[in-house]
């Protein structure tokens, strides 16, 4: 059996994150894919997985092992393309980041068609609100921040929204309203801890606002039901609040002095070829958002 597989199997187990789910893929048997993995490690001499009963680790040279092999099948399937001239069939693991609510915007309702329209498809789809390695981490796609990747990344804006803020009734009620940005200080407010700097706010008047928050949480929808129970104000994107605004559960607030655009975007990591399965699902989801 040629290095070539063992190195297709050892990516399989990584991806999947056991043997006996890479097993299963191959239709082998664990003590078979473990075999593979042992001869793999024999021949080059090093540790590249430490088994336990409950998981495996890469070590720190499997780390490297692994981003090297994923880049050798890319120009495989690269290679493939060219000769065969016909279009790669999108297939294999996708492994993708996105903030709960543009998921459940934008992800979420589309995904039934996505998958039927490519199949060979497996998602993983993880909603956090944070922008990962995508190198480290083996992230295809992080889409729907407002967050800038950072790193060997490529990175689109693919829409834009606006920041909102707001504070329910109840909140406005005991606390009273703000009615310029300075109010700000002599208020309750709840920020969200990925923001840097986190207690700061500006606004279109070119207007920094320092603040002491209130509370720090690092999850849009924590933030949401915070605000929804009159714990204090939020600032969150307009598509998160909107129907929630047209209830009247809460209420607009410095809507004159609001920054009117924040870019939306989409990175994923720099290659020379972008596997066909990343290419098919932004353009698909791309295409949903209009």
């Amino acid at each position: 059996m040629s290095e070539f597989t063992h190195m297709k199997t050892f990516i399989l187990i990584v991806e999947l994150g056991s043997l006996a789910a890479a097993a299963r893929r191959l239709n082998l048997s664990a003590v078979a894919v473990s075999k593979q993995l042992t001869k793999l490690e024999n021949d080059l001499g090093v540790q590249l997985i430490i088994r336990s009963t409950r998981r495996l680790e890469l070590t720190q040279i499997g780390k490297s092992y692994f981003l090297q092999c994923q880049r050798i099948l890319e120009e495989v399937e690269v290679a493939s393309a060219l000769i065969s001239q016909v279009k790669v069939i999108p297939n294999g693991i996708l492994n993708i980041i996105s903030g709960r609510h543009f998921a459940f915007s934008y992800i979420i309702p589309y995904l039934k068609e996505f998958l039927l329209k490519y199949p060979d498809i497996e998602l993983n789809l993880e909603f956090a609100e944070r922008i990962p390695d995508l190198q480290t981490e083996s992230i295809d796609v992080v889409i729907g921040m407002s967050l800038s990747a950072t790193g060997d990344v490529i990175q689109k804006k693919i829409a834009t929204t606006s920041y909102v803020m707001c504070a329910s009734n109840e909140y406005l009620q005991k606390f009273g309203r703000p009615e310029k940005p300075s109010d700000m200080i002599n208020h309750c407010y709840i920020t969200h801890s990925r923001r840097k700097p986190d207690n700061e706010i500006a606004f279109n008047t070119k207007e920094v606002v320092v603040l002491k928050p209130f509370m720090r949480v690092n999850d849009a929808h924590a933030m949401l039901n915070l605000a929804l129970e009159g714990l204090g104000i939020v600032m969150l994107h307009h598509y998160v609040v909107e129907k929630y605004l047209e209830k009247g559960s809460l209420e607009q607030l410095l809507t004159p002095f609001m920054i009117s655009e924040i870019p939306i975007y989409v990175a994923y990591p720099q290659r020379r070829f972008v596997p066909s399965k990343v290419r098919c699902f932004i353009d698909f989801i791309i295409e949903k958002m209009k």
